[in-house]
């Protein structure tokens, strides 16, 4: 009877034992099969060695998650290098399509989406992410003073003036009888003033309010220098005031962020957007109720890898829309040429887990795993190791996000009032010295027109006696 017992409890202890170890087969511990576990190369999360190894967030992840469940693991990159999209047949593409058909038992870096929910689970999540932009950094370019302030149709205008009162007032010196040129007894004097560079230089130094040896004689140059003043005194009060504009509005010279929002970015045209097609971020754009997103559907450019949405930025005009990840591995690594931009003012938090295949014996402990690795602080370590490493943290202040004040820059339509009175003034003068010149021919002809029986009066000699 006792051997009956012995027998009775070693098969109740042989059944249990099959069962425990069947369990274990399934949870993966150690001498089970090997689990399967798709990923996408992404240098801040999973990266090849030169020896076909991998390395990087995905890794060490995987690696710590093995120690607490004891499975062993290999990673697997899907064939069409996607994560996951449905097709217009029902089908998925990329990772989420491997797990619905079989093929891997976990994926690696997917975003948690209410479509991909419906045909896969997920598990506790493991990075909280959001939209960024990424954009090439803005050149640091120091503004010429006098490029900004008057630009090159306002210093054309000031030196057609300036060649225009120049060459009236050469005529005026070369016709007009009452200039010094008419009455100077010294030949050499009256040929130096008779010069067009005397000219230039007479006006010139109204120009710099320095003086002259000279002023003209006549009345057709006297009016034709008092609009070349007033022309010269309201240019340097235009010069003046926006030159104070200028240095106040721009105390310092710094880039500015050429956007600062996803708004910002659908209103511009001189920058395209750009994100991964057919992912979660084309679904969240899709799915979100705002003019401003679906104008960013309508011009953003569809890339297939990270590596093709960096060049496109490196070329600049491009923001490449994607996970803050990514934005914040990529802005922090050398060369340093790129830059995150966060929109504060759209709710864009996604959540990054492990895709698993429906009923996965894997869920539960897995969660139980990344629980326990986030409260001991080790997901914040890789994540500083690997997706922020900080390399370029020392150039991150010397950009604003804050356009500069703006100032009134000079154009020719502040000019253009002076410049017209100063050619109305030239006009005039020369019509004055067309007068002077008709009446010194009429003063001069008026001793020859007086009668020859009278006395035209004493003579100088009869003067001098």
């Amino acid at each position: 009877m006792a051997w009956a017992v012995y027998l009775l409890v070693g098969s109740v202890l042989g059944v249990t034992c099959s069962v425990s170890a069947q369990g274990t087969n399934a949870t993966g511990d150690n001498g089970s099969r090997t689990i399967i576990v798709g990923a996408i190369q992404n240098p801040s999360f999973l990266h090849k060695r030169e020896d076909g190894t991998f390395e990087g967030y995905h890794v060490d992840l995987m690696t710590e998650l093995s120690d607490l469940i004891r499975f062993d693991f290999v990673i697997k990159e899907p064939a069409d290098m996607k994560y996951g999209s449905l097709r217009e047949d029902g089908t998925w593409t990329g990772m989420v399509g491997e797990l619905v058909r079989g093929e891997t038992d976990m994926a690696l870096g997917l975003i948690i989406a209410s479509p991909r929910e419906a045909v896969i689970d997920f598990s506790a999540v493991v990075l909280d992410d959001r939209l960024e932009m990424l954009v090439k950094k803005p050149e640091t370019t120091r503004r010429e003073w006098w490029r900004v302030i008057m630009p090159i149709p306002v210093w054309l205008m000031v030196m057609g003036s300036f060649l225009l009162a120049a060459i009236v007032m050469f005529v005026i010196i070369r016709v007009s009888p009452y200039e010094n040129r008419a009455y100077s007894t010294e030949v050499g004097e009256a040929s130096r003033l008779s010069t067009f560079g005397h000219s230039l230089w007479i006006c010139y130094s109204v120009m710099s309010w320095q003086g002259v040896d000279y002023s003209p004689r006549s009345v057709s140059g006297r009016f034709l220098f008092v609009f070349w003043f007033g022309f010269i005194v309201w240019t340097l009060i235009l010069i003046t005031g926006a030159i104070a504009g200028f240095f106040l509005a721009s105390p310092a010279a710094f880039p500015v962020v050429p956007i600062e929002s996803f708004d910002d970015l659908a209103a511009t045209d001189g920058i395209r957007p750009a994100f991964y097609g057919g992912g979660a971020t084309e679904m969240f754009f899709k799915n979100f109720p705002s003019t401003s997103f679906q104008r960013l559907l309508q011009r953003a450019i569809r890339v297939s890898s990270t590596d093709e949405g960096l060049k496109l930025v490196r070329g600049g005009g491009v923001a490449f829309i994607t996970e803050s990840s990514v934005t914040q591995f990529y802005s922090n690594v050398k060369p340093c040429d790129l830059m995150a931009i966060h929109d504060g003012s759209t709710e864009t938090t996604r959540y990054q887990a492990i895709g698993l295949p429906v009923g996965s014996p894997f869920r539960e402990k897995l969660n139980i795993a990344i629980m326990h690795l986030r409260e001991s602080g080790r997901l914040h370590v890789l994540y500083r190791k690997w997706v922020a490493p900080g390399e370029c943290t020392h150039q991150s202040d010397s950009f604003s996000k804050t356009r500069p004040a703006s100032f009134q820059r000079l154009t020719t339509s502040d000019l253009m009032p002076v410049f017209i009175e100063l050619v109305v003034a030239a006009i005039l003068a020369l019509c004055i010295m067309g007068i002077e010149v008709k009446w010194d021919k009429r003063t001069a002809k008026q001793p020859d027109a007086a009668p020859s029986g009278k006395s035209a009066g004493p003579r100088d000699d009869d003067r001098k006696v």
